[in-house]
């Protein structure tokens, strides 16, 4: 998707509430088998944002640190733009990456659309900033900014 596709707000999803602690976690995309190990979850914000490759530098650091957790990264980008912008920002590492083009997981785990304040907002422009002095920065988006992660 192009960096101005990017920017077009997604159709609106309903979200329920996110889930609670101590709550049965919803279902994620595809045939997910973590053999019997708790999980680490997180929800991107689109591939080539540099808060989901600050989150992706996080996940690794947890899957090596914990390898009787099952570190999980949710991408909302297409397959292939995913795999590229994972290999560009350094490789999966022990976490795995789920595909959500459609945001479906996205909405059940009650992750919605985002604000234009949320993403493009002064608080998250001195943000990126922030990303930008430890060598992170945007690329290429694909997938949608809009959309919330968690």
């Amino acid at each position: 998707m192009g960096t101005l596709r990017s920017l077009v707000p997604p159709r609106r999803i309903v979200t329920p509430p996110p889930p609670r602690a101590g709550e049965r976690a919803p279902a994620l995309p595809g045939d997910l088998d973590l053999g019997g190990r708790p999980a680490l979850i997180a929800f991107l914000r689109h591939a080539g944002c540099p808060f989901a490759e600050a989150t992706l530098r996080e996940l690794r650091a947890a899957a090596a640190a914990a390898p009787d957790v099952a570190v999980v990264a949710v991408s909302h980008a297409t397959p292939e733009g995913a795999r590229a912008w994972c290999e560009r920002a350094g490789g999966a590492g022990g976490v795995l990456l789920l595909d959500d083009p459609d945001r479906g997981a996205y909405a059940t785990w009650g992750l919605g659309r985002s604000t234009l304040r949320h993403f493009a907002g002064a608080r998250s422009l001195r943000a990126v900033a922030r990303q930008a002095r430890r060598g992170i920065r945007n690329t290429r988006p694909d997938g949608t900014r809009w959309q919330a992660a968690g």
